[in-house]
Order: C-alpha cells, then sequence, then structure tokens
C-alpha cells in the first residue's frame, strides 16, 4: 500500500511494483492482480518500467512536507499538448539555441527500446507512422516523430541489446553521407561542450 518501486502498469491501468508484477506472474498467473485482466504474454515475460510514473513518485516523495527543509519548492511541468510544434529554449536555460533547447511537442510516441517499424498506433497525430524516406530538420525534430530519441548522441541504443537508430554526428571528418545510406566512423572523441580543454579529436575509428 506504499508508492510502487519501479512501477509496471498493466493494459487495464493498474500498477503494481517490479517484483511484485513478477513474484505474481512467477506462480502461473497472467491476469491483472486487482481487476483479473489479461495480462498479455508479451508483458508477463519483459515487464516494461513506466518511467512517467518513476518521475511522479520522485517528485511526490521530494514534495513531502519537512519543516526543516523551509518552504517548500514549486516544479513546474510543460505538458506535451502545451509545447509548442518546434524546438524551443525554456527561460531557465543558461544559454540560447539548440544546445539547451527542448524538444517541442511530441508527435509519434515509441518506447526506447522500439525495433523495427513505426507504425500508425504509434502515430495519433497522423495516423500512418513513419515512412521510408522522410526527412526531418534536426535531431529534436527527429525526437519528436520517434525515428531517433537521443538529441546529441549519434546512437540510440545498448552495447548488449543493440542500436534502434543511428544518427551521423556531424564531428568526425571521416563521415561520409550518401542520402540513402551513409558511413559512420566516430566513436567517443568528440565533447560538444565546446570546451576547447576538452573537446580533442577524434580517439577512435569504427566503422
Amino acid at each position: 500500500m506504499q508508492l510502487p518501486d519501479r512501477p509496471v502498469t498493466t493494459p487495464c491501468g493498474h500498477n503494481f511494483c517490479l517484483k511484485c508484477f513478477q513474484k505474481w506472474i512467477g506462480q502461473g498467473k497472467r491476469t491483472c492482480a486487482k481487476c483479473r485482466s489479461t495480462v498479455p504474454p508479451k508483458m508477463a515475460s519483459q515487464p516494461r518500467i513506466n518511467s512517467t510514473l518513476v518521475s511522479v513518485i520522485r517528485m511526490a516523495k521530494l514534495s513531502k512536507p519537512n519543516a526543516a527543509a523551509g518552504p517548500l519548492k514549486v516544479f513546474h511541468f510543460i505538458h506535451n499538448q502545451d509545447r509548442p510544434d518546434k524546438a524551443f529554449t525554456t527561460e531557465g536555460a543558461q544559454k540560447a539555441g539548440k544546445a539547451n533547447a527542448a524538444s517541442g511537442k511530441i508527435f509519434v510516441t515509441v518506447p526506447p527500446d522500439h525495433f523495427g517499424p513505426i507504425t500508425a498506433e504509434n502515430d495519433p497525430d497522423r495516423n500512418q507512422g513513419v515512412l521510408v524516406g522522410e526527412c526531418w530538420e534536426d535531431r529534436l525534430e527527429c525526437r519528436q516523430w520517434g525515428a531517433h530519441l537521443p538529441h546529441v548522441a549519434g546512437i540510440a541504443g545498448q552495447s548488449n541489446y543493440g542500436a534502434q537508430s543511428v544518427a551521423l554526428s556531424g564531428g568526425y571528418e571521416d563521415d561520409e553521407d550518401h542520402g540513402e545510406w551513409f558511413l559512420y566512423t566516430g566513436s567517443g572523441g568528440r565533447d560538444l561542450s565546446g570546451n576547447k580543454r576538452t573537446n580533442k579529436e577524434q580517439s577512435s575509428l569504427e566503422a
């Protein structure tokens, strides 16, 4: 009856701690523990943590009254429907420009570990998904349309799981862009902060 730890949300909308959910499934049960709705086999075998709920729980814990801590800090969130269509820079950003910009409204929503085509079900705005050959102005727009989630990193993915998407860094002299295909050569040598002390040349070459 406490705030869930690493919450998992079932399709019927109920939330459980990851360990509690795994224990329930481990007993051979394939239904929601609250409403007995069926739990899909994929979710039963690979439960996904609800990152949005994790953020809400974290903020709830931080906002608990504490007499010794003084006045409570107020946190403001910009809901997706209130975001502008294009990337924007918040008032609290120390510098202007794309380096400190936040992505605009998210039009296509995909999980961070998504592989394969992005279908219409992820695209409630246009209801067509991401089509082969679509172009965007920059990485922030790629993030808005679910094609490449990191707005700085060139590779989205994990070494033991695979890469969901790759984007040219624009900073390696050996990169080749041929339109329909490109050669990505950079690996861990660039520091995009602009700091002269750390902004070194390319340290390694991987194709």
